[in-house]
């Protein structure tokens, strides 16, 4: 299927996709909790079967790792995109000195899938229970065949799947089954990254360059002033002394990673990612900016020849915002006039 298909997939109604970008590690003991608070920027405050997004900063307070810590009675899950199952348990271990903690990497026995659109709840009800769609964001739940985390980058409903291996294939299959009935469609690691910088998600794997802290990247709101972490010496140096940040700018044509930006022949940023949005039919990217011109509603900038401009995110409609699973439901779609996908350009 073709990457327009895809896309539209997930902003439509249901796709199923691998997971293997995603880790997971689990961490046991009797000072579990005292680990990731110690190694989290953000407060960990978060109740069994709650999750908290937050980040791993190296200790130049470069973001290594998007993360989940889902808390399971006495033990953590720790979700992350950025690092492997290895490298992950292996910052752990670096930061556990003089604590009584276990970890266990489960990238050899278990794998994610991904479960995502404004339908993947309807598809997530019928392998499980029609309780699912009473699971709020960022909560987990254990299933005979799964661990079912509610979470997604897509901007749609999404749900990743931790499945150990034995059963990856006979859940897959099971969800391709059902999914018949909700049109579901393979999608790919594109396809969903794609959706996620429409939606203005922080993707770890393309928008982290040296030098670059949660402030440049206006991640701020998952770092707890004040705390001990790796890297926060450099993260309070950086605050009062910010030049550049992220902002979401749009082009008619194609743009490069890495490109310079220029406003009346100045060079004021480069693109950090860059992916054609489908649904709005031009070029959209993460570009750092000198903060004076890092604001939505700004136009001028180019591109070697191309022209620039910033919008604000998310850049599309969600179809999501107006699903509810109270209401709705993917038989009786055609029967509801949802607002378009994407708002007039300008």
């Amino acid at each position: 299927m073709a990457l327009a298909d895809e896309v539209m997939a997930v902003r439509t109604s249901v796709t199923v996709a691998d997971g293997e970008h995603l880790a997971a590690v689990r961490v046991s003991g009797r000072d579990a909790h005292e680990l990731l608070d110690r190694v989290s920027p953000r407060q960990l405050f978060v109740r069994s079967g709650q999750m908290l997004h937050t980040l791993f900063l190296d200790d130049a307070a470069k973001p290594i790792a998007d993360v989940y810590v889902c808390c399971d009675e006495d033990d953590y899950l720790v979700i992350a995109e950025g690092l492997d199952g290895q490298a992950l348990a292996a910052y752990l271990r670096s930061q556990r000195d003089g604590l009584d903690v276990q970890l266990d990497d489960r990238a050899s026995t278990h794998a994610f899938v991904c479960v995502d659109g404004p339908y993947a709840w309807e598809l997530i009800a019928e392998v499980t229970s029609p309780d699912v769609i009473g699971v709020p964001y960022l909560s987990f739940f254990h299933d005979a065949r799964f661990t079912c985390f509610r979470a997604g980058k897509a901007g749609e409903y999404g749900y990743d799947l931790l499945v150990p291996r034995e059963h990856l294939s006979s859940v897959r299959e099971r969800l391709l089954d059902a999914g018949q009935a909700f049109d579901v469609q393979v999608a790919s690691r594109d396809a969903l990254d794609t959706c996620a910088l429409e939606a203005g998600f922080f993707n770890v794997r393309h928008e982290v360059r040296d030098g670059l802290t949660p402030v440049e990247l206006q991640l701020q709101w998952r770092v707890t002033a004040g705390r001990a972490h790796p890297g926060h010496e450099t993260l309070a140096r950086r605050r009062g002394a910010v030049v550049q940040r992220v902002a979401m700018i749009a082009a008619p044509s194609a743009l490069p990673t890495d490109g310079v930006l220029e406003l009346g022949g100045v060079r004021v940023g480069r693109i950090l990612h860059t992916r054609w949005s489908y649904v709005r039919d031009e070029q959209i990217a993460l570009a750092l900016l000198d903060v004076g011109v890092s604001y939505a509603g700004l136009r001028g900038f180019h591109c070697g020849e191309t022209p620039v401009r910033t919008i604000s995110a998310p850049t599309v409609n969600n179809r999501s915002l107006y699903v509810d699973p109270q209401r709705h439901s993917w038989a009786r779609r055609a029967s509801v006039s949802f607002p378009a996908l994407t708002r007039p350009i300008t």
